[in-house]
């Protein structure tokens, strides 16, 4: 009997950033705690609760209290229970009010170019994580691109990388995203 083909988000770079294959290269697994760090419309946040199953639990956290109401809505449309909507700041350390060490796997995507207190940021998701705990940044990049915000507000990848470093920050490996980002993965040692 042949071998089954893998669906096809495994074997081709999307055109735009899919959540699917995004997420298949972190090892997500059931009971996992997450935190999708600027979360927006949820596109991340709604993946993340069906990997992570009944038993896991995923922060959907953003500064926007619309941006919430509408994580809220979605939660309810969808059932989804393992969900947990927070507003914060994420550039004030502690002000997202979730525990210390408490998160397996944090999500920074197109948040850090946002912002000019990246390091605050990194900051607060460190405080977050488990030892051991593991962040996923992906942002712009800083290339003329048909979509996506004006490049002088994007931020190179080595500087994101750099910055995360000095917060304490490990390198673990480069994340396939699209022809528009660039994706890496750190862990908290």
């Amino acid at each position: 009997m042949p071998k089954p083909l893998k669906p096809i988000s495994q074997v081709i770079t999307p055109r735009f950033l899919n959540p699917d294959f995004i997420l298949a290269q972190l090892d997500i697994k059931e009971g996992m705690i997450v935190a999708d760090l600027g979360c927006g419309s949820g596109y991340l946040t709604v993946k993340a609760a069906q990997l992570v199953g009944d038993e896991g639990t995923v922060y959907a956290v953003d500064v926007q209290k619309s941006v919430i109401s509408e994580i809220k809505s979605k939660i309810r449309l969808l059932g989804l229970r393992n969900i947990v909507p927070v507003w914060a700041n994420l550039e004030i350390l502690g002000n997202s009010k979730i525990k210390e060490n408490s998160i397996d796997l944090a999500l920074l995507v197109h948040i850090l170019h946002q912002s000019k207190k990246r390091k605050e940021i990194l900051r607060e998701t460190m405080r977050m994580l488990k030892p051991e705990g593991k962040v996923l940044i992906v942002d712009w990049k800083k290339t003329g691109t048909p979509i996506g915000p004006p490049i002088d507000l994007r931020v190179e990848e080595e500087v994101l990388r750099k910055e995360a470093e000095e917060v304490g920050f490990k390198y673990v490996k480069e994340i396939t995203t699209d022809n528009y980002h660039y994706g890496f993965l750190m862990e908290k040692p």
